[in-house]
Formats: structure tokens, sequence, C-alpha cells
């Protein structure tokens, strides 16, 4: 039996999301494919557009065999953090043989020997690092140019990926290190070769639109991978043209997405928009403009992923702060990123802290998995799941406290309060009632 494990957002489910879970059943002849997915809150900073049992029964319905959790400790948290805990999850579920992950490349031996320099950072690395980064440039930036530096220097033979600095083009270091999807393929290297795991990584290069693209393409003469069609847009652009409305009914072109979401997924789009609004960062204004109006630096500084200097940014910024999204940008300077600001602010929020991420390290990332939904022909990895599991396993919210101690139930609490301030704000813009964490039940297909 092999089981595959992918680490997804999902923000929301569309034709890539079903193309690479088709080539992985028909390719790699997976019997079950496990999502890792992220809950209400994602990483880029910002709240899912819609939540996290929504997303589920769209991943269900469109193959996926089951879906669990990644807490919104890392969930939120940078690229290096968020792929630790993932592959952490799928090292403690006992019963994962590999990991897939999609890429701009799907050359694995270059992204591998990336991982292996960023892993063991030789002191040419590290010196060229610190020097772009004195000089004021982004860590991706200063990253990227240290590398092709290294590079560039030192004879460089990587047994893996049969590479040496003389057939090797730097150039193409840089593009691939200006991609998303790639610099994530390289965290979950970094991660799996940390742990020392015998899961095997396997790249998918993405096809169709890229990460960035607003716009969903033409899909006259489109190639279909079996029954699933070339990607036409990313998540990016879906959630433009639903930013576009009110609700999906006052979409001025609901059309376009029939062509970017598998036909099981748009209709779970469309009823949950029947029924729910759906949520944007801004909808968080009020709540980081009270918190700041109310914290001086010393809070600031302990903000995940925030640091001294920052605060004292945010600090004297505060009297300027009208919305998320333009303190984001306000905020924002050469060597540091809107995307950075953006979680350091969802952080505050969500009252996640440095010493929380220091905390979740001592527990080794993952002390729980949590069950968000699954597909009953596919009940059988449950059962496998529950002998080969390392950590608790929790498909009923109210068992949590009998199952985790202390420090597990630290963790878990963070993601019921992510769940039910989410909650609280979506029925806001709907005039409703928000619904309990504890009321919600697992999403089966």
């Amino acid at each position: 039996m092999k089981i595959i494990g992918i680490i997804a957002e999902y923000n929301p489910f569309h034709n890539g999301h079903a193309y690479q879970i088709e080539k992985i059943k028909k390719d790699l002849q997976a019997d079950y494919v496990v999502i890792a997915m992220s809950g209400n809150f994602v990483q880029r900073g910002a709240p899912a557009i819609i939540d996290k049992y929504a997303r589920a029964q769209m991943a269900l319905n469109c193959g996926a065999d089951s879906i669990i959790e990644l807490p919104v400790l890392w969930a939120t948290a940078s690229a290096e953090y968020f792929a630790m805990a993932g592959v952490t999850l799928f090292e403690k579920m006992g019963c994962v043989d590999g990991i897939c992950f999609g890429a701009e490349t799907d050359d694995l031996g270059t992204l591998s020997m990336l991982a292996d320099v960023l892993i063991n950072e030789p002191d040419a690395y590290r010196l060229a690092l610190s020097k772009y980064l004195k000089e004021g440039a982004a860590f991706p930036v200063a990253r990227s140019n240290a590398l092709c530096e290294y590079f560039s220097q030192m004879p460089f033979h990587n047994a893996a990926s049969e590479l040496s600095l003389s057939s090797y083009d730097l150039d193409c270091i840089t593009c691939i290190l200006n991609e998303p999807n790639n610099i994530l393929a390289i965290e979950y290297l970094k991660a799996l070769k940390r742990r020392h795991s015998s899961i095997t990584p396997y790249v998918i290069k993405r096809e169709g639109a890229g990460y960035h693209d607003e716009y969903i393409a033409d899909t006259s003469g489109s190639i279909a991978y079996n029954t699933i069609p070339i990607p036409t847009a990313s998540a990016t652009a879906i959630r433009k043209v639903l930013h576009s409305g009110i609700s999906f009914a006052d979409l001025p072109n609901p059309e376009t997405l029939v062509s970017a979401l598998p036909a099981p997924a748009l209709e779970v789009l469309k009823t949950y928009c029947k029924t729910h609004a759906l949520v944007y960062p801004n909808d968080f204004s009020s709540m980081l403009g009270y918190l700041l109006l109310t914290s001086d630096t010393g809070k600031l500084s302990d903000i995940g992923d925030a640091t001294p200097e920052l605060a004292n940014r945010f600090f004297k910024n505060r009297l300027s702060f009208s919305s998320f999204d333009q303190f984001c940008e306000w905020n924002k300077s050469k060597d540091t990123t809107y995307t950075r600001i953006s979680r350091i602010f969802m952080h505050f929020i969500l009252n996640i802290s440095n010493d929380d991420y220091s905390f979740g390290k001592e527990l080794d990332y993952i002390p729980y998995l949590r069950i968000l939904g699954f597909r009953k022909d596919s009940s059988i990895l449950l059962k496998i799941l529950k002998h080969s599991a390392k950590i608790p396993l929790i498909s009923k919210l109210a068992d949590a406290s009998a199952l985790l101690d202390t420090g597990a139930l630290t963790i878990l609490e963070k993601d019921i309060f992510a769940a039910d301030l989410y909650s609280q704000v979506r029925a806001a813009k709907n005039d409703v009632f928000p619904q309990s964490e504890y009321t919600r039940n697992i999403v089966i297909v």
C-alpha cells in the first residue's frame, strides 16, 4: 500500500490542485493521498477566503482521501517553519511513504543541491549572505545572491544531481529562487534532510497559470491531463475574481470560475457563498488598529516573527493606521517584505508570540493529529492511521482534553481560538450568529 502526502492551503481548491492529486494517483500509483492543510489562516499572513471545512470538502470531493489540519502556529509561519511542520506531521502519522509538492521546476537534483547548501551553510555562503543583508537586501534576495556567489566561487559536485559548477548555469539558480513554489520545495527537502526522514520526495512541475498570475486564462484549446484540464488560474486570480462581488451571485463574470475550479469544488464554493461571507485581511482592521494603539514597543517585539527594530517601526507609524492592507504596505521596506509584515500582524491578532514558536519547537512541532475530513471509501486509511500514529489522533474536539497533555493542549487552544475568531468575523459580515469550533463535525464524503 502506498500513501502520499501533500502540504497545502487550498485557498481555494482549483484545477491545479486536482491535477496534482490525479497525477499522484496515476503516475505514482498511490493508493491514498493525505493532505496536511492549513486551517482558517494561511502562510502569507491572511485569513483563508473560505473556511477550512469547506476547503476540506472541496479536496475530498476531488480525490483527496483524508485531510489533517496543520496547526495555526505553523500554518501562519515562515516558509521554513511551515515546511518543517508539514513534514513532521507526515512523519508522525507513521504510514506516509512519500511527499509530493509542486514547483516551477521538476529538477529534484538541483532543488536538493540547494537544500544541502542551505542546511550546511558553508562559510563562503554565510559570509556572502551576511554581506548582502548588511547592504539592506531583503532576506530572499540576499539568500539568492549569496547562493549565486557561493556557486560561482566554490567548486561543487552533488552526487545525487550529478551537477558540477562547470555544467551549471548560475542564472538558473536565480530563476529557481525567484519562484515561491520552488522556495517551498527547497524547504520541504531541507525538512526531510534535517529529520533524516525515510519519506520519499516527489516533485511535479507546475503547469499552466503561474503562482502570481492575477487573471484567468482563456481555456480554448487547453490541454488536459486525463480528466483534469491544465490549470488556467492561480489561487490569486480566483481570489481576485471572488473579491469583485459581495457574494457569488454578485460576481460580474462568475462563468470564468467554471474553467478554474473542478465542478465538485465549484459546487461547494457556490453552496458556501449562499450562507457565508468571504473573509479578507481588512476584515480584521479594527482589531489590529486597537492592538496597535494599546501596545508599547515591548509588546510589539514579542509578536511572532517580529524584532525590536520592526516593533519600533510599528509603534512610530501606529497613528498612520487605516486598514490591515494599508498598514502592511506602509511598513514594508527594502529589507522586509509585505508578506512578512502581514504575517506579523496576523500573529498579533491571533496572539502568537515568539515564545510560542520556541515552545512549539520544544514539542517537536506536531503534538497531535486533528482530522478535518475523510472519504467513506478510504476508511481503511483511518484504521491504518490509528495503529501507526506516533501521537494522539483527534477526531472529536471534545475528546482532546482526555487525549492530550498540557503542552499539546496549549497548541490546540491556538487552533480553537483562531477558528472561533474567524467564525465571529465572518458571522458579523452576514449579521448571523457565529459557529463554535466545538460544534463543527468532521467532513465525510
